[in-house]
This record gives structure tokens, sequence and C-alpha cells, in this order.
């Protein structure tokens, strides 16, 4: 409860400072820096699907070492195979072979991998996709397959949030430069208004970050703790960040 709680208060926080700081500024300045969110969310976009795959080849070997022995333990529990007392499942196939038998199993495989990595159950079923898709194509072993698509995951989203921090600090400063406050002449009650209505949408979007970066931190927030959280999960239903984020 205590967690919930927390996360609630913090992320209405958000909003609420954001609606005080629209007020202040006003309708029009407002309207510039949710631009300058979006701007920055679409050039965190393009920069990570441009840059971030470079990184792929340098990354592969350390996440294949960790998570090989880690999708065959997860494949040999998904099939219903018991470990003995020291966690060995004595298997006399080769997953590759058992997998040739049950193709249908690849995908839950794939699936529970990365949610044992603390991934939220969108992010999991995300990867899984394209892990599956990446066998399919590529007549690729599950093995190359997960590690493949976490090694995108890994640079992709650490290019996103990278380049979105970058982009939104140069273009906030350069919006400000001028340190100019505009304000609507002879209709100071819609200016306020609108610049309130406005800081509560530009609070969303933050809050919508928040949110969507949350779920990569299952090992430490369970996701049905943020599920329980109200503002959160009427946030995750709204999903405002879907028309920006696509990896």
């Amino acid at each position: 409860m205590a967690v919930t709680t927390i996360i609630n208060l913090v992320l209405l926080g958000i909003i609420v400072i954001c609606a005080w700081q629209g007020f202040k500024k006003g309708i029009i300045m407002g309207i510039i820096e949710v631009l300058v969110i979006i701007l920055s969310l679409y050039g965190a976009q393009l920069l990570s699907d441009t840059f971030s795959y470079e990184v792929i080849p340098v990354l592969k070997p350390f996440v294949s070492g960790v998570m090989d022995p880690r999708v065959e333990d997860t494949a040999f529990d998904v099939l219903g195979y018991e470990p003995d007392e020291n966690g060995d499942y004595h298997v006399s196939e080769s997953l590759s072979d058992i997998l040739e038998t049950m193709p249908e199993a690849s995908r839950e495989i794939c699936r529970w991998s990365y949610k044992n990595l603390g991934l939220y159950d969108p992010i999991a079923d995300e990867m899984a996709d394209k892990a599956v898709d990446y066998m399919d194509q590529n007549d690729a072993s599950i093995l190359e397959a997960v590690t493949n698509i976490l090694c995108q995951a890994i640079t992709w989203y650490g290019g996103f949030v990278l380049a979105f921090i970058l982009l939104f600090t140069v273009l906030i400063v350069i919006v400000n430069i001028p340190n100019l406050s505009f304000k609507l002449p002879y209709i100071g009650i819609v200016n306020d208004l609108g610049g309130l209505a406005i800081g509560v949408y530009t609070g969303l979007l933050f809050c919508s970050i928040l949110v969507w970066l949350l779920q990569f931190t299952g090992i430490l927030l369970p996701e049905d703790t943020l599920k329980e959280a109200g503002v959160a999960a009427w946030i995750l239903n709204r999903d405002l960040l879907s028309g920006f984020i696509t990896f």
C-alpha cells in the first residue's frame, strides 16, 4: 500500500507542478513547451532508429553469455521439465530438437525469458513477437533470437532515453534564452486557464514517460503493484506515448 501511495503522490505532484507552471506562464508558453516535448520524443525516436543498432555487435557477446543459460532454464520450466535438487534438468535432447517438435512453445519461452528479466507484459509480449519473427526469418535458434532482440531493445530504448533527455534539455534552453513571457492581451482569464489546461497535459506527458520507464523495473516494482496505483493505471490505460515510441 505504501508503494502505490508513493507512486500516486509522485505522479499527482508532477501534474500539479506542471499545472501551476502552465498557469503562471500562460497558454502560448505552455503550447511551446508541449511542442518541445513532442519534438524531443520524435527526435529521440529518429536518432535511436538511426544509430542505436550500431552498438549491438559490441553488446551481443555479453548478453549472450548471460541469457543463454537463463533461456534454457526458462524453456525447460515452460515445457514442464522438473529440475533436481541441484537445479539440473537432465534433458537428453537439445532445446532446438525439442522445439522442432513443439514450435508453438517458442513464443511463450521468449515471453517468459523477458518477463524473468523484470519486463512488464506489454514490453515482453512485443519483444517475444519480434524474437519469433527473427527465428522464422533468419532460421535462427531461440537462444540467438532472444539474445538478438534483447540487444536491440537495450540499445534502442537506452538510445531513446538518452536522446530524449539531450534534445529536451537543448530545446528548453533555446526557447528560454529570450526569457520572455508571452501573454494574450485583454483576455487574462483565457490565458491563465488555457495555460493551466496545457500545464495539466504537459504533466500527463511527463507522467506517461515516467510510467513507461517503470515498465522495465519489474524486478524492483512488480507489474501488479503499478497497476494498483490508481493514477499510474489510468495513465497506462490512456497510452499517450504509443504514437511517439515504436520499437
